[in-house]
């Protein structure tokens, strides 16, 4: 008994020694973010929850604003007095790797000086339609990576996106976007949707959030409760969604719960309205009556739906304070204090800074939130909490010790925008590009020595990505020497007389449709209707025409005259020179340019297979009430497929191998001399990246010089004949293809064809002779 208590007792200070470092652990994980908050003034932890942009600057003497890439004193300072959270970055101020990296680094120090806390450096790097590095990879966007139809893809945007910002010192990327994309008029989400199912719209952001986090990078899922099916742009405006909680739970809601699920750092709330969540008022200063509060501002909706029910405990931001969603209803300061007493951690843009001078709309409204406090409107418990957010997210991620020695610029510049990263690219958009119409299989097309293709575009900067997705196709042999292509972009013309020429000069045309908004699906915009001109005078004039969809993919069911349609789902188009050099099947210039418009090209010339699938409905458009109707073209999961168009030279590699081994003496030098004209020639097709076209070509010519050889001969050396025929036997058999093989094989069959018999044949009669003469004397003996 005393020997069990002893093990009991034992067991029980173990268990009480295992628990308490345990605690200690987790005690010390709070004590630094419980001690850096102890520190913190009021001001500190309003600031702290501040996220703020400098897109454009104004210095005292400068007439103008221009875009903030380097650091100067009067912006350094402020970082330094303020205490920010963090900053937001812009394409104004990412434009190149060295001045990117460089102008991180100088923020970060700017913000830790003095012990200062370092900062949340981030920016909107969503890929496709919406990114800020101006020599990153840009991605094809969401709504491509849907349709691949597979989430490995997303994952890898996700790596790419990670890669390239973390070498910045850029910590934080508000992506992905997660709104379901349930209403084909949306006006500002569209492609940065990943389609309209809310359960792969879900299991592909939990997979680009994988993506960032390799790289440590924080992934922000916007914009809660969901912007797909709005018809407003709250950048201008203030939408309405009126559904109840559970159709939201079954579609806009559900790839949140994903992302919650799959540990997501933050989540940026939208300015929009939801009646059936909230549909309380509030007086507002700015107008003077009474005013629904948008999401942003919803205690109903940030605090008990996000924080409490779904159980989100990382960082709620805001989606910028100074868009017309709530810029128009309420003033700053009041906003700001709104959005603090509904549960947001931090206010994205509060007020515009660009000058020394702004500084006076910042400082209201600190006084404000601070007022706010001091006279109990807003609890300094809610100020804690989020702080305390924002701080665990800094210690999780490491961003608290920071050390500007983890990071270099080599490493910055081997990073953005590397070929790794742009073939990546080139595959997973690739990928994406769907097929909804193929008659007669016109796709893949093959492109003869004699074919002339036109590539017409609504916007000249959409011109180089067509000619790069050609060139790539002729690097890959697809595109024979002396097949011709042309270009022309028809901004603002409808009317197929401005490209008449071209299109009499063409046999094939490739043209972009870029429609937007419900004016050019109704054929009312140039853009969708010089394409419907354009695709019917080709029918009528006996031309292939395959259209590009380079925006979202409903306008697939305006053109019913074109031969193939294809969707992209981008239309970013590119500075880059079209006749650069292409290295590795990507451009050796550091821009960053769009993908989509190139991919579908390669796909179209077969460089690339089709495989991807519509990731929405196409619902069939109503032209006399322009809008679309519940009736659908295209399912969501349909698309044609094809293999690549593939390259074979193994042929002219085994014929080659075989007539290499023939000698000079055998033949003529005339005949000679031409066979190896037809190997020389042959070896060069080979020996560089050659059309099928060619390739076939070199074959035909080295099998006529062969032929030619065995017609040739040299005068009574019946060796010679043999040693032709013998060859011509063992091509037909498909003879081994080494040089080795076919040389012992041509010396076999020779040293057979070319013996002299008569010896055997007089030793068979000898032989037959003796027996006869040996039966006839055994005949004679029996007799006798």
């Amino acid at each position: 008994m005393k020997g069990k208590a002893t093990k009991i007792v034992t067991s029980i200070i173990s268990f009480v020694v295992v628990f308490m470092m345990s605690g200690s652990l987790v005690c010390a994980s709070n004590t630094r973010v419980d001690q850096l908050l102890s520190q913190m003034t009021l001001r500190q932890k309003i600031t702290q929850m501040m996220m703020v942009d400098f897109r454009k600057w104004q210095q005292d003497g400068e007439s103008k604003a221009s875009d903030f890439t380097q650091m100067n004193a009067e912006v350094q300072k402020i970082v330094e007095d303020y205490d920010f959270g963090s900053v937001i970055l812009f394409a104004n101020n990412i434009k190149e790797t060295k001045q990117s990296y460089e102008l991180s680094m100088a923020l970060q120090a700017a913000a830790t000086k003095d012990a200062g806390i370092p900062l949340l450096i981030s920016t909107d790097q969503e890929g496709g339609s919406v990114y800020r590095l101006g020599s990153g990879t840009a991605l094809p966007g969401n709504m491509a990576l849907g349709a691949t139809n597979d989430s490995y893809n997303a994952q890898i945007a996700g790596e790419i996106i990670g890669s390239e910002l973390s070498s910045l010192g850029i910590n934080t990327d508000l992506a992905p976007v997660v709104d379901v994309n349930n209403n084909p008029a949306n006006p500002v989400i569209g492609l940065r949707s990943y389609g309209d199912d809310p359960i792969q719209v879900g299991h592909m952001a939990a997979a680009e959030i994988k993506g960032l986090a390799k790289y440590h990078v924080i992934g922000c899922v916007k914009h809660f409760p969901g912007h797909g099916d709005v018809a407003t742009d709250s950048h201008y405006g203030l939408p309405v969604v009126n559904k109840d909680k559970d159709m939201l739970l079954k579609n806009e809601l559900m790839p949140y719960k994903v992302a919650i699920n799959e540990g997501i750092d933050m989540i940026m709330s939208a300015h929009i309205l939801y009646p059936q969540l909230d549909n309380s008022t509030v007086y507002s200063n700015k107008t003077g009556q009474q005013e629904k509060l948008p999401s942003t501002l919803s205690h109903k909706i940030i605090t008990d739906l996000l924080k409490d029910e779904l159980g989100f405990k990382g960082v709620v931001v805001t989606d910028a304070m100074n868009m017309k969603g709530i810029s128009n209803t309420f003033d700053q300061v009041q906003a700001a204090q709104l959005a603090i007493n509904a549960g947001v951690d931090m206010l994205c843009m509060p007020c515009e800074l660009k000058s020394k001078a702004d500084l006076n709309n910042l400082d209201a409204i600190i006084n404000g939130i601070e007022k706010a406090v001091q006279d109990g409107e807003i609890s300094e418990s809610r100020l804690n909490d989020g702080v305390r957010r924002i701080l665990t997210l800094k210690e999780n991620k490491g961003i608290l010790d920071f050390n500007p020695n983890q990071y270099s610029l080599e490493h910055a510049l081997a990073t953005v925008g590397s070929d790794a990263n742009r073939a990546k690219e080139r595959d997973i958009t690739a990928k994406a590009v769907t097929v909804v119409k193929n008659n007669n299989n016109i796709l893949p097309l093959h492109v003869q020595k004699n074919s002339k293709i036109l590539m017409l575009t609504p916007y000249e900067n959409e011109v180089a990505q067509m000619l790069m997705g050609y060139n790539r196709a002729k690097s890959a042999g697809l595109i024979p020497d002396g097949a011709m292509v042309k270009s022309q972009y028809f901004m603002g013309h409808s009317d197929v007389d401005y490209v008449k020429n071209n299109l009499d000069w063409a046999d094939t045309v490739i043209i972009n449709s870029e429609v937007y908004g419900s004016s050019d699906t109704a054929y009312k915009n140039w853009r969708s209707l010089a394409v419907k001109n354009i695709t019917q005078y080709c029918k009528e004039n006996n031309k292939k025409s395959i259209v590009m969809s380079v925006h979202l993919p409903y306008d697939v069911q305006l053109y019913p005259d074109a031969d193939a349609l294809l969707a992209v789902y981008g239309d970013a188009g590119s500075s880059v020179d079209p006749t650069e050099a292409i290295v590795g099947g990507v451009t050796s210039s550091k821009a960053a340019y769009g993908p989509n418009i190139i991919a579908g090209v390669e796909v179209a010339l077969g460089t690339y297979g089709a495989t991807g699938k519509l990731p929405v409905n196409v619902f069939k458009f109503d032209s006399d009430k322009d809008s679309y109707t519940n009736d659908i073209v295209y399912k969501r999961g349909f698309g044609l497929t094809y293999p690549a168009r593939t390259i074979s030279n193994e042929a002219l590699k085994t014929r080659v191998a075989q007539l290499e081994p023939l000698h000079q003496e055998d033949y003529t030098p005339a005949s000679y001399s031409a066979l190896q004209d037809s190997l020389k020639a042959a070896k060069d097709i080979l020996n560089k990246t050659s059309s099928q076209e060619d390739i076939d070509a070199a074959l035909k010519a080295l099998n006529q010089s062969f032929d030619a050889l065995g017609k040739v001969k040299k005068e009574n050396h019946s060796d010679v004949k043999n040693e032709a025929h013998s060859l011509k036997a063992q091509d037909n058999k498909n003879i081994s293809n080494t040089k080795t093989n076919t040389k012992k094989n041509i010396q076999k069959a020779s040293s057979v064809n070319t013996a002299d018999t008569t010896p055997i044949m007089i030793f068979v009669w000898a032989l037959l002779v003796s027996l006869c003469g040996m039966i006839v004397l055994s005949i004679r003996k029996k007799h006798h």
